[in-house]
């Protein structure tokens, strides 16, 4: 082959050469200048469990609506005698102030509270022979555990644990005299609710709360009237609150 016919074959394969060098540059630039040929995936993002942080000591006031279900029965002499039966229902408004501290870990929030109320709380009832019973709730307080999951700022939780308070009762004969049967008594049983808490700000929530509460039955004897009773109290409460964290 002739000189002249082998130059211009060497020229058009430089030019494909450099041609492909310019590709494979162009290339490498569009991936990121990652010299492997692909793209790093980006870092997880960390889960999310609202903005609002429930861990912390927190205090606050509460108040709301109760009405309790009394069930009364009198018995008269030792062993035996004339019985009269009372059933009834309390009812009234109720506050007071709470006190308690959470732990969240992610979206799990466990804690205790304690409160304590005063109220207007009170009821009658007349009985199967005539009679007339009344029951007061003078005060009355808990101390329970909690356990709520987080959704965005809200904490939706369940509540239980021991509850206490004084309960007072009286009978008449008619309701126009005076009782003849006066009796005041500091009782313990246990209370369970839900309930949800909204947070406002870093240090500022509001709830929504219903509890239920067993006071197990409070007792009397009069033996100057040789008289037994026994009243079986449940009640059911409503409570709204504001809280306040530290």
């Amino acid at each position: 082959m002739h000189w002249s016919s082998i130059t211009p074959l060497c020229g058009l394969v430089s030019a494909g050469i450099a041609v492909t060098a310019l590709a494979a540059n162009a290339s490498a630039a569009d991936l990121g200048g990652n010299s492997r040929g692909y793209e790093q995936a980006p870092a997880a993002a960390p889960p999310f469990y609202g903005a609002h942080s429930w861990t912390g000591l927190y205090a606050g006031i509460q108040a709301g609506y109760n009405w309790a279900n009394t069930d009364v029965t009198s018995l008269w002499g030792q062993t035996s005698g004339p019985q009269e039966t009372f059933t009834y229902t309390s009812s009234g408004a109720l506050g007071g102030l709470h006190l308690g501290y959470n732990r969240q870990v992610n979206r799990l929030v466990l804690g205790v509270e304690t409160d304590l109320e005063i109220g207007g709380i009170s009821g009658s009832g007349t009985g199967s022979v005539g009679g007339i019973h009344t029951t007061t709730f003078d005060w009355s307080g808990s101390l329970r555990g909690r356990a709520g999951v987080v959704t965005g700022s809200s904490l939706l939780y369940v509540t239980g644990g021991l509850a206490y308070g004084s309960v007072s009762s009286e009978q008449y004969q008619q309701k126009s005299l005076t009782p003849f049967t006066i009796d005041s008594q500091r009782k313990t049983g246990w209370t369970a609710g839900a309930g949800i808490e909204q947070a406002l700000a870093s240090n500022l929530t509001v709830r929504l709360e219903y509890r239920y509460t067993d006071l197990g039955s409070v007792s009397y004897y009069s033996p100057t009237l040789s008289m037994r009773e026994s009243s079986d109290i449940t009640s059911h409460a409503v409570r709204g609150g504001i809280s306040f964290k530290f």
